[in-house]
Order: C-alpha cells, then structure tokens, then sequence
C-alpha cells in the first residue's frame, strides 16, 4: 500500500502521540497535567535531589556526582546519578527551566515510557562522554536535557516533509540556542562541555532509533487513512491514529 506523505501542522492530533495510542490533551505549559507526567516528576526530582544534597551537607553530591576514579572502580550509578544533581540553586533554576521549556513537547511527540527512555539514555551518554574526555567531576542534568534537544530536532528534521515551514523554524530555534550554549560553555569556567557534547549526542541517537516515525496514508476512499508509528526500535510505538476523509 502507498504510503501518500499528507501536511500536518503542529497541532494536528497525529504529532502528539501518546502510547497505547491517541492524541495528548493540553498545552506544554500546564504543569501537572497527565500528558507531561514524566516531566514534572524529573523537575520535582531535580528540587528534592538538591534539598537532600544542602541537608546532607553534601554527602549525597560525594556520593552521585561524576567522578572516574571511583566509576572506574566499580560505582556505576555515578553513570546516571549526576543528572539529578546540581552545583548550586542558580544551576538547578536554569535546568529546570530548560527541562521545563523542552520536556512537556519531547514527551507529547514520544510517549512518557519513549521520552524517559530517552532522558536516561542522555544522561548516561552525556556522564559517559565527560568520563572519556574530562577528569574533572561533574553533576547537573544540562547534558540529558541536551538530549532531549537533540530528540526534538531528529523529530522535526525527519518529518521536514510533513511540517515544512514549521520544521525549518523549529530547527533554526535549536541551531541557535545550541551555539548560544555552546559558546557560553566555553566562556564560563566549570562548563562540562563534553557532558553536554555526549547527552546530545546520545538524546539524538536514541530518538533515531526509537522515533517516533510517522507515516501518513492517505490512500483510502476520499482521502481518509492513518498515522503509523515505525520506529526501528518498536518497543515505544504508538498505535495507528485513523484519519478522516478529507
């Protein structure tokens, strides 16, 4: 069956999938509301996390933060744990904001199961690239939410076809802000920039594998058809949307 590529707009149902299947309801701003779950308890994590850290004078930071030498002798969480940790309240105050501004759009298009994966997967990646690269120890959740960036922008470019201009200005939106952070990175002392280099770069990868990939089929009686999810990876998929006629 032919696959007819159909314009979408951003606010069609078809780009807010949400698995088992079925458009999400509400807007990317309204916190607490069930379609950005995942979200919102990735920012309460981030402020309960960072009160622990204050009240344990720190212990808890010693314990999580990046640091090779004890990763390289066997404390693997420190791989993941980093992401929930931050240096001081002005660090958590700028993560949250950008986990806040790019969550609530990566977890309508993906899902709340494909868009943690996706979070854990940058997170690690972005541990792991600064572990590679940097000796010095780090936390903060900027190289996940950097993956997060980087899902967004493997969404929108695959699916250039189907949104057209909207792509083009989503895309240009995140090329700025990534040479803008870039820049700052290396202007600003302490900047993990590797971690951040990684969490995109891993954010990037596992949006390509996981999707979503949407297929528009349009070839039924007058026009009407469905959204299909083919990721490579299915394990996120969500079910077909039926389309009206047109």
């Amino acid at each position: 069956m032919h696959a007819a590529h159909a314009p979408l707009t951003p606010h069609s149902p078809p780009l807010y999938l949400s698995p088992p299947g079925g458009p999400a309801k509400g807007r990317p701003g309204s916190f607490g509301k069930p379609f950005r779950r995942v979200t919102d308890s990735l920012l309460i994590a981030n402020v309960l996390f960072y009160l622990a850290q204050v009240g344990s004078r720190q212990a808890l930071t010693v314990w999580g933060a990046k640091i090779n030498a004890a990763i390289a002798a066997g404390e693997v969480w420190r791989l993941l744990t980093p992401a929930l940790l931050h240096g001081n309240a002005l660090h958590l105050a700028t993560n949250n904001y950008a986990l806040a501004s790019l969550g609530p759009i990566v977890e309508r298009i993906s899902g709340h199961a494909r868009f943690g994966s996706i979070y854990t997967v940058s997170a690690i990646a972005g541990t792991a690239a600064s572990y590679v690269f940097t000796k010095a120890p780090s936390v903060g959740a900027s190289g996940a939410i950097f993956g997060v960036g980087g899902a967004l922008a493997v969404f929108f470019y695959r699916h250039r076809s189907y949104f057209g201009s909207t792509s083009d200005a989503v895309l240009k939106a995140l090329g700025q802000s990534l040479a803008i952070n870039t820049a700052m990175g290396f202007a600003i002392a302490n900047v993990d920039n590797w971690g951040h280099a990684g969490g995109l770069a891993g954010g990037a990868l596992a949006a390509a594998l996981l999707g979503p990939v949407l297929v528009v089929d349009r070839s039924g009686k007058g026009g009407s058809g469905s959204v299909r999810d083919e990721p490579a990876l299915k394990w996120f998929a969500a079910a077909p949307i039926s389309l009206s006629a047109k």
